[in-house]
């Protein structure tokens, strides 16, 4: 069936008026036409094709993406040369001869720039044209079948302007010459980068345009952003009004209309030109960034190279400054040294007039201390002059037996003062050896002077023997001995071995380097052999007779050095034997290494090359090297890759294919060289390949770097072992979240005992944990993930399952949400880390419980104390009240014992309070004399009992301080209290109050029994009561000082108590913030009002369940004065204001039935706002006065009452709180 295809193309060939193109209706078309059009319809490649003379164009819907959307649907039914009339020069003569000479055409490859709306794009395609006949045989049409290769022509044009930029700029050293040469290698493909600029910043920071593809170009730095560009590192595409001058036209000549800066480094930007021809995708920016890495890298080498070069001249500058330095030396020290020694050795040795002791002692050590200053000096010289090759030698015949003997007897003294042992075993030699007799004189000196520096006890044997052709000189000592990872560095200039025992730390540490060059400048060897703890062997070795030497520096006389400089190596050595230091660790070699390797001198010479540093074991080929690591994986493998039976690559796959050896560093050697098989021989695992020949110190080199990142491997994997450790074993439980789905990635064995024995790993946690739904716990690791913040939970309630059978209850956690993030910076997953705090939360609770249990029980302890302390109290002011002496003195005492309970029930109930933090201070601005005042009158009962004195200091005003005025007054009591009781009868009490600095002074001095000095740090504690036995008769809790650090410190303030000792009195200080503002403050508690009710006598109600209590106060009140009725309960007490109708009201709140705050109510209800009600009641904590205020009560008073405190209250109309 004719256009039965899928797509777009088939309904609008159908629809298309053709009626209009040479082609006529479709009725009319041809078999051979529609069954080409069939067939190039249901094909997924590109097609096209012509027909007839003007070769009209019909496509299918995968050739939509080569047209654009530019030409379709336009192109359908059109010319052919219409559609493609910009590549028609080269499409028209194939189409022509597909026509003319009825044969198929094919073009591999092309290159097209191709109309795409307003531009020429560049693609590359390969096609062929094959004819189509109509039914008479003839050439009726062509059929077009084609492949887009456009990425793979770019991709291989840009990788070769990448291989070419990368291989040229290594080379340069440079950094104007590998800019320079970037620019080159970029200007080579205009089709992709029609031009490049190049800025760098210069030392002013300003940007300079450094290189251009074509030199025609101006610097336009502006035009292009680079400053900005170069301060914030982000590329910028610059839009171009018109073609950069100097600038030829782009691919098809099209002009360039824009730019991409790019930063280069942090102090560059590289300008490129983008190709008219493409667009920017992408893949065309990647590439373009590419080209800056690149230009980036080869001025990072560059740069490199030039501070390499310029370490090089200023290591070569300082060398020759300071060959020049020590030449400038040798006349400025050795000439004030001569003036120096010369003097002092005459004055020394003049015997006509000879020194006294003392200055004699004095100028013998300016001697020693100016020979050790020339010994230096000299050593530092020779070493110059030797290292320099400025050191004229003289080499003589020489008794080198007899100068060794002298040089070492020189130091007998010193070993044999420091009680050791000095052998000397020089016999005579069979010919006099050719040496330069003050080079050996320093060669002798300085290995003895180094073995007396190290050795402590035992024996230095010096040993001279003719071996065969050479001369061997033998320094042996059992001193401290050298670390065996020391002795390759032993004769390098300035190396020290840091922490050996010796007698001194001082030293240059060029003592055995110059010896070592004095050694090789007579043709012979040094070499030292050392055990730590046991002493050290150092053995010089000269070649006999003179062949070895220089003809123009022989001598034919034998000779002795002039002047001999053993005196100063000595004198040193003799002030070192008080000095010495502790021993240091041994090292060990680095462990083993295989060599495989089927050539028997390339194993022998790699061998010797590396057994000083490694246990070296070999063998001929990869199954050899196979069998022995199974026996024993060494440490590191070098192999080569030619071999017989198994090569270098089967050898290394065998080894990474077995978890055992996987990890074992492998060096590959060949005489394979070339990029090519270096990178073959990396990506099949190996860890270095290294090309033959090769240098011992490059083969060195590279094995260290492999040790070393082998090291760092196994501390890595060790650390992660670690962590995996901590992690499996942590005590607390542990997991990893991962993606949005938050899948346990880990979680350890806490957090699986945690949640009992089911299934983790790779399930969500919504899959894991199902009971968790609709506990929030889904939603906070959602956010968690979403803000990549953390979320911390504190005592959060969950119901889980848990526990071997996976029971479901109720736990309590403190948990940790921490987001992870990846190398973006986009959070990947959440860690949890959760503490079961169920346990914690349980005893939290029950100690909640048990808190509200004594608070409870404190204030029903309160109520029950006091109301029957009521009644007695009030009886007994009845008692006074009424007058007569009748059991005065037994009156005084229950008055006196019931004061007493009363102030431990308060003090009681006041500690549990401070406890609890319920202490209420309601501050404004006091007076001290007034707080005085009133404290005063609290403690002047038992003042008063025991005939104290009491001195007052105390100005009448000057002294405000913000405080609740009776809570400081209770402080105050308390420790006059306190004063009262522990002095004696007729003792001296005094209370001074001053301000200091910015502060407000009280002080309560006693002359009482004091306070030890053991008691004071704990005086304040509460509880604590240290003088028994002598205040036992006045009881107490000793919780009096406990109440006034508390209640001094809520005010802001602090406390001190200060006593000379037992029997000496002691002083209590309290000191406050003073109260700077001078003006009226508004805190300040107004006075009150006037009563509304005239003084004198008044209707009382007293309301109290409690009968005894409610007729005692009742009877003080009438006393006084009132008239008084009593109700027994609170229906009574309605009853009977009704017709009495009371002016004051005294109920209590404990009342049955009806409490007092309902009853309150209820009256104000029935007798309106002009009735005042007092509260009563044994409740006196702070919730209670609060309940007591919003119940309408004007006063909150705690039982007992006193009735002339009553009455005040009565008479005065204050409505404050007590």
């Amino acid at each position: 069936m004719f256009l039965n295809a899928p797509g777009e193309l088939g309904a609008r060939i159908w629809a298309h008026d053709w009626g209009n193109t040479p082609l006529g209706p479709i009725d009319g078309w041809p078999h051979s036409l529609k069954t080409v059009i069939n067939l190039m319809l249901n094909s997924p490649q590109p097609m096209w094709m012509g027909w007839g003379e003007q070769v009209t164009f019909l496509y299918n819907d995968a050739y939509i993406d080569v047209l654009s959307m530019a030409k379709h649907p336009w192109a359908l039914g059109r010319p052919t040369v219409e559609v493609w009339a910009e590549i028609w020069d080269y499409c028209g003569p194939l189409v022509e001869r597909v026509f003319t000479h009825g044969v198929s055409t094919m073009a591999d490859d092309v290159q097209l720039f191709m109309r795409r709306g307003d531009f020429l794009e560049e693609t590359f395609y390969a096609f062929s044209y094959s004819p189509v006949r109509d039914e008479s045989g003839q050439v009726a049409g062509l059929f077009c079948a084609n492949l887009d290769v456009t990425s793979r022509h770019l991709n291989a044009r840009r990788l070769r302007t990448l291989s070419e930029l990368n291989v040229r700029t290594l080379q340069e050293k440079t950094v104007l010459g590998a800019c320079a040469i970037a620019l080159d290698a970029i200007g080579v493909n205009p089709d992709d980068v029609p031009f490049a600029q190049l800025y760098l910043r210069d030392a002013q920071g300003a940007a300079q345009l450094l290189k251009s593809t074509h030199p025609e170009m101006e610097s336009a730095g502006a035009l292009y952003g680079v400053d900005a560009v170069i301060a914030g590192a982000e590329p910028r595409l610059v839009t171009l009004e018109r073609q950069p001058a100097g600038v030829p036209a782009g691919p098809s000549q099209q002009p360039v209309r824009q730019a991409l800066t790019l930063p280069v480094l942090d102090s560059g930007a590289l300008v490129l030109g983008v190709s008219p021809a493409r667009r920017l995708d992408a893949e065309y920016r990647s590439f373009l960034e590419l080209i800056a890495t690149q230009a980036g890298n080869a001025i990072r080498h560059a740069r490199a190279a030039e501070d390499e070069r310029l370490r090089a001249d200023m290591l070569a500058e300082v060398d020759r400054a300071k060959t020049q330095f020590f030449g400038n030396v040798s006349h400025e020290f050795r000439t004030p040294l001569t003036l120096l020694l010369g003097p002092v050795q005459d004055a020394l040795e003049d015997d006509a007039v000879p020194l006294p002791p003392a200055q004699r002692e004095r100028l013998q050590i300016v001697q020693r201390n100016a020979l050790r200053l020339q010994k230096l000096v000299n050593t530092l010289l020779e070493f110059s002059r030797v290292e320099a090759g400025r050191a004229q030698a003289r080499f003589v015949p020489t008794d080198l037996a007899a100068l060794t003997t002298d040089l070492a007897s020189s130091f007998r003294s010193a070993i044999e003062s420091a009680g050791m042992r000095l052998r000397v075993d020089c016999p005579a030699l069979p010919a006099p050896v050719y040496v330069d007799p003050a080079m050996w004189e320093k060669i002798v000196l300085n290995l003895l002077s180094n073995a007396f520096k190290f050795t402590f006890e035992g024996e230095i044997h010096v040993s001279l023997r003719a071996l065969g052709t050479q001369v061997r000189l033998s320094v042996a000592d059992t001193g401290s001995g050298i670390p065996h990872d020391q002795l390759p560095h032993l004769f390098e200039r300035f190396h020290r071995v840091e922490g050996a025992r010796s007698r001194t730390h001082e030293g240059s540490g060029i003592g055995l380097a110059l010896v070592r060059d004095l050694v090789e400048l007579h043709g012979g060897a040094i070499g030292v052999e050392s055990v730590v703890g046991r002493g050290s062997v150092f053995n010089v070795a000269l070649p006999l007779g003179s062949a070895h030497l220089p003809s123009d520096q022989l001598g034919v006389t034998p000779a002795r050095p002039l002047q001999s400089v053993a005196a100063a190596y000595v004198a040193e050595a003799e002030g070192w034997m008080q000095h010495a230091a502790d021993p240091g660790a041994q090292g060990t070699m680095h462990g083993r290494l295989l060599i495989v390797d089927d050539n028997a001198d390339m194993r022998d010479y790699l061998r010797r090359l590396l057994q000083a540093q490694w246990q070296v074991e070999v063998c001929n080929n990869g199954i050899e090297a196979l069998a022995m690591i199974e026996r024993s994986p060494p440490d590191l493998i070098l192999s080569d890759v030619m071999m017989p039976q198994l090569d270098g690559f089967g050898l290394l796959a065998a080894l990474r294919a077995q978890e055992s050896t996987r990890h074992i560093p492998f060096m590959m050697l060949s005489a394979r060289a070339g990029e090519e098989a270096r990178l073959e021989g990396l990506q099949a695992g190996a860890d270095d390949y290294l090309v033959k020949p090769f240098s011992g110190r490059e083969l060195a080199a590279r094995i260290e770097v492999l040790r070393l990142r082998q090291r760092m491997r196994t501390v890595q994997d060790e650390a992660t072992r670690r962590m995996r450790s901590i992690f499996s074993q942590a005590p607390v439980a542990i997991c990893i979240l991962s993606g949005p789905r938050h899948v346990f990635e880990q979680a350890n064995d806490y957090y699986q005992r945690l949640i009992g024995p089911r299934p983790l790993l790779g399930l969500s946690v919504r899959d894991a944990l199902p009971e968790l739904a609709s506990q929030g716990i889904f939603e906070l690791l959602d956010g968690v993930l979403a803000s990549g913040r953390p979320y911390v939970g504190r005592s959060v309630q969950l119901r889980m399952l848990g526990g071997e059978d996976l029971q479901l209850s109720d736990r309590w956690f403190d948990f940790v949400y921490q987001p992870l993030f990846d190398d973006d910076g986009k959070t990947q997953g959440v860690a949890v880390v959760a503490f079961d705090v169920t346990e914690l939360a349980t005893a939290k609770r029950a100690a909640e419980a048990a808190s509200r249990a004594k608070d409870e029980f404190l204030a029903m302890l309160g109520h029950e104390l006091r109301n029957p302390l009521a009644p007695i109290v009030t009886a007994l002011q009845l008692m006074r009240m009424r007058g007569g002496d009748f059991a005065l003195k037994e009156r005084t005492v229950i008055e006196r014992q019931t004061r007493h309970l009363v102030a431990l029930v308060d003090d009681l109930l006041d500690v549990s309070r401070v406890a609890q933090g319920k202490i209420q201070l309601r501050r404004q601005v006091v007076e001290m004399i007034e707080v005085v005042t009133r404290a005063i009158e609290t403690a002047s009962p038992l003042i008063e009992q025991k005939r104290h004195t009491l001195a007052v200091a105390v100005p009448p005003s000057g002294l405000p301080v913000l405080a609740d005025p009776v809570r400081l007054a209770q402080v105050l009591s308390n420790l006059l209290t306190n004063a009262a009781k522990y002095t004696e009868s007729g003792g001296q009490l005094a209370v001074r109050a001053y301000l200091e600095d910015d502060e407000m002074v009280l002080e309560v001095h006693d002359n009482g029994i004091g306070i030890s000095s053991a008691m004071l740090g704990r005086v304040f504690e509460r509880f604590t009561q240290e003088r028994q036995a002598l205040s036992r008769s006045q009881g107490g809790l000793g919780l009096g000082l406990a109440i006034a650090r508390s209640m001094t410190e809520l005010h802001g303030g602090r406390i001190s108590a200060h006593s000379e000792g037992t029997g000496r009195g002691s002083v209590f200080v309290v000191r406050l913030p003073a109260w700077k503002e001078k003006r009226t403050d508004p805190r300040r508690i107004a006075p009150p009002a006037p009563s509304a009710l005239p003084p004198g006598h008044l209707r009382v109600m007293v309301v109290d369940d409690n009968e005894d209590a409610a007729r005692a106060l009742g009877e003080g009140l009438e006393l006084l004065g009132h008239t008084v009725r009593v109700a027994f309960s609170a229906p009574d007490a309605l009853v009977l204001a009704s017709h009495f109708r009371p002016q004051i009201g005294i109920l209590d709140i404990g009342l049955p039935g009806m409490d007092g705050y309902e009853l309150a109510q209820r009256l104000r209800q029935q007798a309106g706002a002009a009735l005042r009600l007092f509260a009563v009641t044994g409740y006196g904590q702070d919730a209670d006065r609060q309940q007591a205020a919003e119940a309408g009560f004007e006063r909150h008073l705690t039982k007992p009452v006193e009735l002339g405190q009553l009455e005040s209250l009565l008479q005065s109309g204050d409505v404050a709180s007590l």
